[in-house]
């Protein structure tokens, strides 16, 4: 008996595809979502940022602008649009390296505390103070 070796396919089929419109000026959600990226050995995400509105509304007539600046959004391949936590509940089934975070985002109680989460943290996002390249320690105050 052998190894079983996990078959990745080299690219999502067109059914699989996830748009992902996000705030790129939020550092937070650009350091989440290259992350996310990288586990993203499917090519699954396609990544557009909300801070184009011309982009957004040629790409996603359904989608309000402003919208998609508060939340990260997840379309489907079949129009089906997705907002914060269920976005990432998502998102994370469409990568085999993501699979591990399932049972966080699938546990008793998830569905009532990860969207109060969500929406905390992306009302505070900007206050994390970092860049998307990442964190530098504070400087002292004179």
């Amino acid at each position: 008996m052998g190894a079983f070796p996990l078959k990745v396919p080299e690219r999502a089929d067109r059914a699989f595809r996830l748009d992902i419109l996000y705030d790129g000026g939020c550092a937070l959600c650009v350091r989440v979502l290259r992350w996310m990226k990288r586990a993203d050995v499917r090519d699954a995400f396609r990544l557009v940022d909300a801070q184009d509105p011309q982009r957004v509304a040629a790409m996603f007539p359904q989608i309000d602008p402003p919208d998609a600046a508060e939340a990260i959004l997840c379309i489907t391949a079949s129009g089906e649009v997705l907002r914060g936590f269920d976005a990432f509940r998502r998102m994370i089934w469409s990568s085999p390296w993501l699979l591990p975070l399932v049972p966080i985002f699938y546990c008793p109680g998830a569905r009532l505390v990860g969207p109060r989460l969500y929406a905390w943290v992306a009302r505070n996002r900007r206050r994390f103070g970092c860049r998307p390249e990442g964190c530098e320690p504070a400087t002292p105050k004179d």
